[in-house]
């Protein structure tokens, strides 16, 4: 990516200004758009974010005062709830086309949505006979298909605003397609600061429905490409009938059980046993193994035994149902492939260190 690239990458990298740009693009020359999305020679016209059913359109294609078109553009977030049904329903009445434009080579939308990259998108403009939108066009191409490629690499070597959005959404789908057939999941989403994550789950062995293992993966900025990235193996205990006091008790209890296999040296080993030591050497903790403190089995037995509330003394946590060790990735040693391979071979070795211990229990 050029370096004086960064002030546009900053416009493409916000669904809304990436979309007034597609707009204007449009209302420069609409010949590149309509010949994209296959649409028959008239004339149209565009509009951004229109309003329908509790929805906003990124872009929404007109002829002859009807909607013929509906395009929803996915840069750096990700899909909210029920928002492409909403907007499905909305297109229904009116017969009009659905096109999902992204770079996840991944993320192919259910019918009848159409995946149209966003590379060929903006780069439709490169032949327009408007020089200023042919210019405009390429650069904006140019600018995703760098990102694109960016997100195959080194992942601290990357430049891109949102390269760590697409590193941790494939992650997740490559990572989600493996562990569907192990009773497990994983999703791409966001740190309260807006950092790009990801969590990949596997239930514990125990029976227990409302238990996961799991490791949760936090992009530290995106300012700083090569800054560590957390890296942090757990389990999680969902809230069910009992209420979230039993629910935290629950998590205490499996998680002590499985802090031998949660520190680092434990990892580090078992990535050396399986033949990735490389994957071991870019893992990093403090001199607890990851642990927020010592773990000291009276200082275990008083927060047990108490209101389970404020901050856990030996794991880090969320809610104190999700307990967890903190480990520190150095991303200018992996790749996403990599990634993704330490966190299955981590989720493997959790999830086995779980299974003996329930089958020890008798």
């Amino acid at each position: 990516m050029p370096e004086n690239n960064e002030a546009l990458g900053r416009l493409i990298a916000n669904e809304n200004s990436a979309s007034d740009l597609l707009a204007f693009l449009f209302e420069r020359d609409p010949a590149p758009l309509i010949r994209v999305l296959g649409l028959p020679d008239g004339e149209y016209r565009v509009r951004r974010e229109g309003k329908a059913a509790r929805s906003r359109f990124d872009l929404v294609v007109y002829r002859e005062g009807h909607p013929v078109a509906v395009l929803e553009l996915k840069g750096a977030s990700t899909e909210h709830g029920d928002q492409l049904d909403r907007y499905q329903a909305w297109a229904a009445k009116y017969s009009a086309a659905l096109f999902y434009c992204t770079l996840d080579r991944g993320d192919v939308p259910r019918d009848p949505w159409r995946a149209v990259g966003l590379v060929e998108l903006y780069g439709a403009w490169r032949d327009s006979t408007d020089p200023h939108a042919a210019w405009l066009g390429g650069e904006i191409a140019g600018l995703f298909a760098s990102w694109d490629e960016q997100a195959e690499g080194v992942i601290g070597e990357s430049r891109g605003w949102y390269v760590p959005d697409l590193v941790t959404r494939r992650v997740a789908l490559d990572l989600d397609r493996v562990l569907r057939e192990r009773d497990g999941q994983a999703e791409a989403t966001r740190t309260n600061p807006g950092n790009p994550m990801f969590l990949a789950w596997q239930r514990h062995p125990n029976g227990d429905p409302d238990a996961w293992i799991g490791v949760d993966v936090r992009s530290e900025g995106r300012k700083t490409p090569a800054a560590r990235w957390l890296f942090r193996p757990c389990v999680q205990v969902d809230v069910g009938d009992g209420g979230a006091i039993e629910a935290r008790r629950k998590a205490h209890d499996l998680a002590v059980a499985l802090l031998p296999a949660l520190v680092l040296p434990a990892i580090q080993r078992m990535l050396t046993e399986r033949g990735r030591p490389e994957l071991g050497h870019a893992l990093s903790a403090n001199e607890h193994g990851g642990l927020a403190g010592p773990a000291d089995a009276a200082v275990l037995d008083e927060f047990r035994n108490g209101e389970l509330g404020g901050l856990h003394p030996v794991f880090r946590n969320d809610w104190n149902r999700r307990l967890a060790t903190q480990l520190t990735l150095d991303v200018t040693r992996v790749d996403r492939f990599q990634l993704a391979d330490l966190t299955l071979a981590v989720l493997d070795h959790l999830v086995a260190s779980a299974r003996k211990l329930v089958a020890d229990q008798g």
